[in-house]
């Protein structure tokens, strides 16, 4: 199985990262479809996306004896048939998920350069901070925003505007993050690591 990462950061939150090596077929052998993950299956044109679809599937077969059916809300954030809280995320040939009784949300990046073209639409205090601003650290900004934007349904979202992000600590490895707009107001912890490959943050809403 090339599970290449499983650990749990926090008592009852799990996180597992899968990198796709396999083929379609490969991926189907190993779990069972429902009628309704079928359907979205077959919506996808894309093998990777089909890969990434099924390797999610494949790490949630892993993770529990007990049947996760995962479904969807109107705006497509995933959510299981049971008290735990999910967020999912793929990026070319890499896939990951983190379960939790908590509020969460992840997000992983392959590396690439086209971050540094968006930089200006997703940063906006964190440009003045005395950091350097390399492909990494675009990166994992843009995971720590996301993770936040899918940990919270139905918000209005601005990156720039709407989730700050206090400058990151190479040594730590954990930064303070908000959501806020107007009146409204959620901190959460921020996690984040640097791999060969990839970039991958997730959060915990306090």
């Amino acid at each position: 199985m090339p599970i290449i990462e499983d650990f749990a950061p926090f008592p009852n939150t799990r996180i597992l990262i899968w990198q796709i090596t396999e083929t379609i077929d490969i991926l189907l052998s190993k779990i069972q479809l429902d009628n309704s993950s079928q359907q979205i299956l077959d919506l996808k044109k894309k093998e990777i996306h089909k890969k990434q679809f099924l390797a999610i599937r494949n790490i949630l077969e892993l993770m529990s004896s007990e049947k996760y059916l995962v479904s969807y809300s109107e705006i497509g954030k995933p959510y299981l048939n049971s008290k735990k809280n999910i967020s999912v995320t793929h990026s070319g040939s890499y896939a990951a998920l983190i379960v939790s009784d908590k509020q969460v949300g992840i997000d992983l990046e392959e590396f690439g350069e086209k971050i540094k073209k968006i930089e200006k639409k997703f940063l906006d205090v964190e440009l003045d901070y005395p950091i350097d601003l390399s492909i990494s650290n675009l990166l994992v900004y843009w995971n720590i925003k996301e993770s936040i934007f899918k940990s919270l349904e139905n918000k209005p979202m601005d990156f720039r505007k709407n989730i700050i992000v206090l400058p990151l600590e190479k040594e730590n490895n954990k930064v303070k993050s908000w959501y806020i707009n107007n009146d409204e107001i959620y901190s959460f912890c921020s996690y984040y690591k640097v791999s060969k490959n990839y970039t991958l943050a997730y959060v915990i809403k306090e």
